[in-house]
């Protein structure tokens, strides 16, 4: 029974594997990456534009506090934005662990759980007031940026995502963004209706 268990285990493990390192996959993997490193291109904050020698990214995603996301699609676009909601219901409770993949100039750190609620707190007027461990990591930089994942029509030709900005008690905000695939196969943003959600 424990040998039948066993190898049943190890076949789902390759299976999975395999399924995760598909061609379809890759692809997918290198549009989202475009698609972060587009909107973290000369990213605009709460306060203006971030020009301080480096980007803190939160190096898991996080849902926008909004559960439905304020985006109004094209007359043309609507059947293929149903189709990017019905891919952010089925996994927006999902976080994606980002890797170091992102094609931009400005430098970046990934800050993990840790660092993440230490920043926080060094920024908070209740904070606890220890000094952090991460503080070297943080100089240089004011906001704290956190990515959803991406979400696609059937087709990977539409997509949704988010960003905010977090720079310490009423210094933030957060945006849902649509980007389309060209005929040339790039990512461009499209500016539909949406709303900013400031913090």
């Amino acid at each position: 029974m424990f040998r039948f268990e066993f190898v049943l285990l190890m076949v789902c493990a390759v299976y999975g594997s395999q399924q995760e390192n598909s061609p379809a996959d890759s692809e997918r993997e290198k549009d989202v990456y475009a698609i972060y490193s587009l909107m973290l291109t000369d990213v605009p904050t709460s306060h203006g534009p971030d020009n301080k020698e480096k980007y803190l990214i939160a190096a898991t995603t996080a849902p926008m506090r909004r559960a439905r996301p304020c985006v109004t699609p094209s007359p043309a676009r609507r059947a293929d934005f149903g189709e990017v909601l019905a891919d952010y219901e089925l996994r927006r409770s999902t976080p994606r662990h980002l890797k170091r993949a992102l094609s931009i100039q400005q430098p970046y750190v990934l800050l993990d759980a840790e660092q993440v609620k230490a920043f926080i707190e060094e920024r908070s007027p209740h904070g606890t007031g220890r000094q952090s461990s991460s503080r070297e990591v943080f100089r240089g930089a004011t906001d704290l940026f956190t990515l959803s994942d991406v979400y696609f029509n059937q087709r990977r030709t539409l997509a949704l995502t988010a960003l905010s900005s977090w720079c310490g008690v009423l210094c933030g905000e957060s945006q849902w963004r649509v980007f389309e695939k060209s005929t040339t196969g790039e990512w461009e943003e499209r500016q539909w209706v949406g709303c900013v959600t400031m913090q």
